[in-house]
């Protein structure tokens, strides 16, 4: 399977900007790391992720996916910072995130999703967005199907990296449950390829995914 470049997202942003007003500016940010499908060797230069291969035994916080060179080893949007913040403040540190944390905002659940503890957060890398369709930014403009796309993308509870294994089906704040699964050493979220996930933040575990999860009508 072949992921979009993030390299590609900035100049494809522009052109949704005209249908999606907040991916102009959090795609302004984007940075050039590559996205590479999960058991993939990784960005050129960069260890793959020591966990892609094999699944991590219960009760550890080894993460998940070939790409977790897109989150920093040090500093500001690190693991180590990431663990001590809310998801969404942790996620917003990273600036390849910036569009999903723009639609949280727009869409009104910023409040929300801070005062909940014990949850998942799915999170679209900004290619994922890139990538949309004209009929899907067109969805995504209204409110209503935006609130239900953030609401799709955010699990009641924890999520582990086993669970991906025995196909669970865990339940969205939109009622409606999410497919999870694990083929050779690739995981994915309703067919969407995680890029590195089973990170820990203060309220919430986190998996960044290359494909935006848009809800069934």
């Amino acid at each position: 399977m072949r992921l979009h470049s993030l390299r590609a997202a900035p100049a494809a942003c522009a052109a949704l900007a005209a249908g999606l007003a907040f991916v102009l500016a959090a795609c302004g940010s984007t940075t050039t790391t590559s996205a590479t499908p999960t058991g993939g060797a990784g960005p050129v230069g960069a260890a793959p992720s020591p966990s892609a291969s094999s699944l991590p035994t219960a009760g550890t916080a080894a993460r998940i996916g070939a790409d977790c060179a897109m989150i920093p080893v040090k500093g500001k949007g690190s693991i180590g910072s990431m663990s001590t913040e809310q998801a969404l403040k942790a996620a917003s540190s990273n600036p390849q995130l910036s569009v999903f944390i723009a639609a949280v905002r727009r869409a009104g659940l910023e409040k929300t999703l801070n005062a909940r503890h014990s949850y998942t957060l799915i999170v679209p890398a900004n290619s994922a967005f890139a990538s949309l369709s004209k009929a899907e930014i067109t969805q995504l403009r209204n409110s209503g199907f935006l609130l239900k796309t953030v609401r799709y993308h955010t699990l009641k509870s924890k999520v582990a990296p086993q669970e991906f294994v025995t196909g669970a089906r865990p339940l969205t704040l939109q009622g409606i449950p999410l497919s999870l699964s694990k083929s050779g050493s690739v995981y994915k979220v309703n067919g969407a390829t995680v890029l590195c996930g089973n990170i820990k933040t203060r309220n919430a575990t986190v998996y960044i995914v290359n494909k935006v999860l848009l809800p069934p009508h």
